[in-house]
């Protein structure tokens, strides 16, 4: 009985502190829940209310991830691993789909750091492994460190903005 009361001690520990280190990390910029969308689109959301608002979405081709789907060139969606909800949207192009705050494809980078603070995210995993030549500016829900909203920058403008939520 007693090691069981330790194993849990411990586990709770452990997950305590891999929560703070998400959630007190110093330098971060938090945004709310209202701010986690693209054109209305969020994370956790059903696809089925997605298709309801903007039609029927295409299948397309990724080389990173198993299934993906999309409205045209520049819009991207990624289903949850169960294939029922929205895990993350990506927007390429400048085609309407803004951020709550009216941020879109395009726009100037300064209007980031004047909405939403600076940002943070870790520029050796996605300038190495992803887009190279791209500035990253990731923002984390204040209530939920695992929905994120993150622009790419390139020379000077917002090249795409991602928002998703972590999980396999």
């Amino acid at each position: 009985m007693k090691l069981k009361k330790i194993a849990a001690s411990l586990l709770l520990g452990a997950t305590l502190a891999a929560g703070s280190a998400v959630c007190g990390a110093e330098g971060l910029d938090w945004i709310t829940p209202q701010d986690m969308s693209l054109g209305g689109v969020e994370p956790g959301m059903s696809l089925d209310y997605v298709e309801s608002i903007y039609g029927p979405m295409k299948d397309v081709q990724s080389h990173y991830v198993d299934h993906l789907f999309g409205y045209g060139d520049t819009v991207k969606i990624v289903p949850s691993a169960d294939g029922m909800s929205v895990k993350s949207v990506l927007v390429k192009g400048n085609n309407g789909w803004a951020t709550p705050a009216g941020v879109t494809v395009g726009m100037d980078a300064s209007i980031l750091q004047k909405i939403y603070g600076t940002g943070a995210v870790d520029s050796t995993k996605h300038k190495k492994h992803r887009m190279p030549g791209y500035d990253y500016y990731t923002y984390w829900q204040t209530d939920n460190p695992f929905h994120y909203l993150t622009f790419g920058v390139k020379n000077g403008k917002i090249a795409f903005i991602k928002v998703g939520l972590m999980q396999k």
